[in-house]
């Protein structure tokens, strides 16, 4: 389970580091199809990268201001800064972790 953000926590969570920021809902098909895998996938990279939520229905503001128009949507963050492309609706496990690679090497 990953550690949820609110429009308060999210600047200091992505301000250090390389941190993956999942927004999603828990009413989303996509979503849980993705949760195992963002699991696995956290763990392989506990080391290096930071993973958090956003629940999309708890965070509209949040949701918005990051110009969030479909879920799930992955973004990736280093030292505050997005990098790399937005995963949007990914669907695979390889390309969330490409995803990761680039974010870290950013």
């Amino acid at each position: 389970m990953m550690e949820k953000l609110t429009k308060e926590t999210f600047s200091n969570a992505i301000k250090e580091g390389v941190t993956l920021v999942a927004i999603g809902a828990p009413w989303c098909p996509d979503c849980r199809k993705i949760e195992p895998i963002m699991g696995m996938l956290a763990q392989d990279y506990s080391k290096d990268v930071k993973f958090y939520a956003i629940m999309a229905d708890e965070e509209e503001a949040l949701k918005d201001e990051l110009k969030v128009r479909r879920i799930p949507t992955l973004i990736f963050y280093k030292n505050g800064v997005e990098v790399g492309e937005r995963l949007v609706e990914p669907d695979s496990k390889a390309l969330i972790e490409e995803g990761i690679k680039n974010a870290i090497n950013a």
